[in-house]
């Protein structure tokens, strides 16, 4: 089955919080942690369990020397928990890796049973932070071992992380009960190195919410965590027990970005398991894809979409495909190591910018899996201003030699490599940006990942100074670091005359600031803006807008609060015109008995939707067409300040369907009467 090796991040510490599988040795039986650094002075790593101070081992390691940690097999309840561990609490699961020197090392879990296999790989430092989206794709198909994980731990005590977002039909295991947490969203409170870990269990039973519903869930805290998250096992097919384990560590929403390039696996070209998933994080986010100027999907804050695999450049390992986004997303990938449609894994993809490493030294034993021997390939991305002449890549033999680069439709700056067929540590040195993956398989077990470090970015993080909502809102960098120039974006759009490295919003929206330095440009995290006072934007709109007495008309309304504070008791009335009868509505918030939809409390930047139905009559015989203007309005607790520009009303033209004509034949009786 496939695994995802990712070298991410070079760093001074570390953290792997626990994860779940469905059935114990189902997805993971052997696992070790392997410890790495491109630093030829040999330096001393300490590894920690939980809450505890003092190292559970420690190893010496240098660029010629690299470290491996074999860990108990199967639910040891350090790095995969059994039933008694997920649900609660934990003190004594997850592992931190710490240089008391500071040293820089990268730190990559893999784990393997009799057909699976997965692989997860820290992001260090970068992976701390307090907005993170629950990552994943689609389970499908039913087995045993089919479960969705996601792993927490706390940096801080007294830390309070919210969850929700996710289909209020999932449902969390706690013990061994696999539906004991219901609630439609949940709070812990963990203090640091503390852990928790949630399980969406599908077994034999799949439902909807269970196989996507968690996906584009939020956690939120107010103290830094560090998240895992995938499945354990996980499928590709509807109505089939075909699995593999798929697990990685992304980091928080600030770290994001709008530029991806994907390299394709060696799947099959069915597109089950070739394909890049998009999360967004703020509403209104369109994906193009290839340089197209027309999104292929536009998507909001917590939903996801699947780029179709015939994007890719072609069929054929090593194709590739550039994904741009107008704002900042989550990008995961799945991908093959083989035709097989059970050799699936999972990547969490960093995006592509030129402030990216130029050196990924090293991988070590790129053949190992926990112990079995699988074959070994990377994909490389790198600068186009590179010539091909500066990317050496090496591995136990020396220096391999570099195939022809595949261009990248939609993009002027990048490249992309495929090179099979490698042994031992690997290592790519460049003169410019690079970003490396690897994938490989031996018979159902195989392997797959990323490589494209964070520790080369610039601290362009956004904060609010002045007053914290609008009128008075100022945006500026909250490091203070200074750059050569300034661009700043709203809703995805470039603000003209906006170049300073400070900026007095007017409207709320989101913001980001794109800076550059020498020849590089890069994109700061998105802000969000709100005003003061309550702002209730609400947006009506149909593609039925001529039809026929009799027909449906389908509306499609939107809310969306844009004041800083809750809006609570909500309510959105939907009293149709004489000549529109009221047939259905679903909605994805509240409730609704007609013509009122009773949404409740909304916070700042939340978007709900409702979908009604209405069959359309024409009550006057005389006109051959009437139009119908169907509004709706809005009460609520607060005053709707209403600065927003409201779209209510939309209109329906009814047009009468013309009588048929029809002759018959008739007996025709008449009756004279005689005086």
């Amino acid at each position: 089955m496939m695994a995802n090796w990712s070298f991410a991040q070079l760093s001074d510490l570390h953290y792997l919080p626990p994860l779940r599988q469905g059935q114990n040795n189902g997805a993971i039986q052997q696992q070790s942690v392997y410890l790495s650094t491109p630093e030829t002075t040999p330096f001393t790593v300490n590894v920690y369990r939980g809450t505890s101070g003092t190292p559970i081992t420690s190893f010496t390691i240098s660029n010629a020397s690299s470290g491996l940690y074999n860990l108990p097999n199967g639910n040891n309840n350090i790095t995969l928990v059994d039933d008694g561990n997920t649900g609660v609490v934990l003190t004594n699961g997850g592992l931190r890796f710490i240089a008391p020197g500071g040293n820089k090392f990268y730190v990559n879990y893999r784990g393997r049973s009799g057909s699976q296999a997965a692989s997860l790989t820290s992001k260090g430092r970068a992976a701390l932070g307090t907005s993170f989206k629950w990552g994943g794709v689609p389970n499908l198909g039913t087995h045993v071992s089919k479960s969705n994980t996601l792993g927490i731990m706390a940096t801080e005590d007294n830390t309070t992380i919210d969850i929700f977002g996710y289909d209020p039909n999932c449902e969390f295991r706690v013990g061994s009960n696999r539906a004991g947490i219901t609630a439609d969203s949940y709070q812990i409170v963990l203090d640091a190195n503390e852990s928790f870990v949630f399980e969406t269990y599908i077994g034999n039973n799949a439902t909807q919410a269970h196989e996507d519903g968690w996906i584009g869930a939020s956690i939120v805290s107010d103290k830094d965590i560090v998240i895992s998250n995938g499945s354990l096992n996980y499928g590709r097919q509807a109505n089939s027990s075909n699995r593999d384990a798929g697990i990685d560590q992304p980091v928080p929403e600030n770290r994001l970005g709008k530029e991806y390039v994907f390299v394709r696996g060696n799947g099959s070209t069915n597109g089950a398991t070739e394909f890049p998933l998009i999360i967004g994080t703020q509403n209104n986010t369109e994906i193009y894809v290839n340089g197209s100027v027309t999104p292929i999907a536009t998507i909001n804050n917590g939903d996801y979409f699947e780029i179709p695999s015939g994007n890719y450049s072609s069929n054929t390992v090593g194709a590739n495909m550039f994904v741009r986004t107008s704002k900042d997303v989550y990008a995961y990938q799945c991908m093959a190591g083989s035709s097989a449609v059970y050799t699936q894994g999972l990547n969490f993809v960093a995006p592509v910018n030129c402030l990216m490493t130029d050196t990924m030294d090293n991988i070590p034993d790129i053949r190992d899996a926990a112990g079995i021997n699988v074959s070994g390939g990377i994909t490389v991305i790198a600068s186009t201003a590179t010539p091909d002449s500066n990317i050496v890549v090496s591995d136990a033999s020396g220096t391999v030699g570099l195939p022809s680069a595949n261009t990248v439709a939609g993009s002027s700056d990048w490249k992309t490599f495929y090179i099979p067929n490698l042994n031992g540590d690997v290592s790519v040195q460049s003169t410019g940006p690079i970003a490396v993956g690897f994938f490989g398989f031996n018979g159902a077990r195989g392997i797959a990942g990323y490589y494209s470090g964070f520790d080369t970015a610039p601290d362009v993080n956004l904060q609010i100074t002045g007053n914290y909502c609008l009128p008075g809102a100022s945006l500026g960098i909250a490091s203070g670091e200074t750059f050569d120039a300034y661009q700043w974006y709203g809703d995805g759009a470039l603000i003209p005359g906006a170049t300073s490295a400070t900026y007095n919003a007017s409207m709320a929206g989101d913001y980001y600031l794109r800076v550059t330095r020498g020849p590089c440009t890069y994109d700061s995290n998105t802000i969000e803006v709100y005003y003061c006072d309550a702002d209730i934007v609400l947006d009506k709109s149909t593609v039925d807008v001529s039809v026929n007495e009799g027909d449906l008309v389908t509306f499609d309304i939107s809310v969306e609060s844009l004041g800083h504070d809750p809006v609570t008791n909500l309510q959105i009335t939907d009293l149709l015109p004489t000549g529109l009868d009221f047939v259905s509505a679903s909605v994805s918030k509240g409730s609704f008995s007609y013509p009122n939809w009773n949404v409740g409390t909304m916070s700042r930047g939340e978007l709900v939707t409702m979908t009604l139905v209405a069959k359309t009559r024409l009550d006057n015989i005389y006109n051959a067409s009437v139009t119908y203007t169907n509004t709706i309005t809005n009460s609520q607790d607060q005053t709707d300040g209403n600065i927003t520009t409201d779209n209510p009303s939309v209109d329906v033209q009814v047009n009468r369907i013309a009588p048929t004509s029809v002759i018959t034949n008739r007996r025709i009786t008449v009756r004279v009467n005689r005086n």
